[in-house]
């Protein structure tokens, strides 16, 4: 990956943020998973304590005592190894010692002195006391196994429910244990899902941003090539001006006749060394070769020199052009004509468009249109 870091920062982050929130989501649901478990084991050791109530109404020490025996027999047999539950039920006499138990073996002895009889009888049993009852350290903790104490109707039989807390504090930890697993698979997926998203979207743009690059890369490489082309054809055009000036030259040293009427009509059809152009109120002639750029403005044909200086001329743009040599001259648009010793810079503009700086710089865009982007290109291979 080429962010690779990135992605390892990013999933470090989204981690510890997922953390955070299992440190804050586990309590919670642990506590709603024990409260519904305990609600259930206490409605049905509350269900059984009134069956064995009822069966045991009227039973006191004065009963026969065979039917007695039978009885406890019943109901010994009942809640055998029940003490294997979070909540189960014993049964203790007048005396206050078992005589029902899950554990035979406590058949006879008494409640441990710690165990608190009255806080049981008072409150409301429910789940969620009893959650607190086994991992809250208050004032309203009773350390005694006995949570409840159900009186029997005319008799001298006592049913008390206990709580099993070893077992309990064990299903806890399952339960603490089994939503961890389920967050860290819920979190593993989730991040392998995200990651895997956003590198797929990531790795669309970096194509094509990569593509966008190698496009700019290719108009940058053709412009370069055109700018190389323009500045090889200014100085072929500064090479054949110089070379013609000196033939030129040499032509008016050898040539002592005056130029005839016929010749000057032929030249008006061939191209002109000078135009005629207004300042204010007085005539200038500016030589061709000094002319940089002309344009038109709210219907004014302005000639613009090489010296930034500029004049007008009455005659059309068409005619001017007529007039201008097309090797050093370039009719851009219906707007403006360009000089090529003029042109400075070309750069791509819009679609297929070009736009061209001259020196002195233009007081408006000098834009060549897609049509003629070709034609300008062979101009500057001339």
């Amino acid at each position: 990956m080429k962010y690779h870091p990135y992605y390892l920062y990013t999933a470090l982050s989204l981690s510890v943020l997922y953390i955070i929130i299992i440190l804050i989501a586990t309590p919670f649901f642990m506590r709603l998973s024990m409260n519904n478990a305990l609600s259930n084991d206490i409605e049905a050791a509350q269900q059984e304590a009134r069956i064995i109530a009822t069966m045991s109404e009227g039973i006191t020490v004065k009963s026969d005592k065979v039917k007695l025996e039978e009885l406890k027999d019943r109901i010994q047999k009942s809640i055998q190894g029940t003490n294997s539950n979070n909540v189960f039920n014993s049964v203790l006499d007048w005396s206050g010692k078992y005589i029902c138990y899950p554990d035979k073996k406590s058949i006879g002895s008494a409640p441990p002195e710690s165990d608190g009889l009255t806080p049981g009888v008072q409150n409301e049993l429910t789940g969620e006391n009893l959650y607190d009852m086994v991992f809250k350290k208050t004032d309203s903790i009773i350390p005694s196994e006995i949570i409840k104490l159900t009186y029997v109707t005319d008799s001298d039989w006592i049913i008390a429910s206990h709580i099993n807390k070893e077992k309990v504090i064990n299903q806890a930890s399952v339960i603490r244990s089994q939503i961890y697993i389920a967050f860290i698979i819920i979190g593993l997926i989730t991040l392998v899902f995200f990651l895997g998203t956003i590198r797929i979207i990531s790795s669309y743009y970096e194509k094509q941003l990569a593509l966008k690059n190698t496009k700019l890369e290719d108009g940058v490489l053709n412009l370069s090539k055109l700018n190389a082309s323009l500045e090889n054809y200014q100085k072929n055009l500064s090479d054949f001006n110089r070379e013609r000036e000196e033939d030129q030259k040499l032509a008016e040293e050898q040539t002592e006749t005056i130029v005839t009427t016929e010749e000057t009509k032929i030249s008006k059809t061939t191209t002109k060394q000078r135009i005629l152009t207004y300042v204010r109120n007085e005539l200038l002639p500016i030589a061709t070769e000094d002319i940089s750029y002309i344009y038109v403005e709210n219907t004014i044909t302005y000639i613009v020199r090489k010296d930034g200086k500029r004049s007008t001329s009455s005659e059309s743009m068409d005619l001017i052009y007529s007039y201008l040599d097309e090797k050093s001259f370039f009719r851009a648009n219906r707007q403006i004509i360009v000089a090529i010793s003029a042109i400075e810079t070309i750069t791509k503009f819009g679609n297929s468009k070009l736009k061209i700086q001259v020196n002195p710089t233009s007081e408006i865009d000098i834009i060549i249109g897609k049509n003629k982007a070709a034609s300008f290109k062979q101009w500057l291979d001339l």
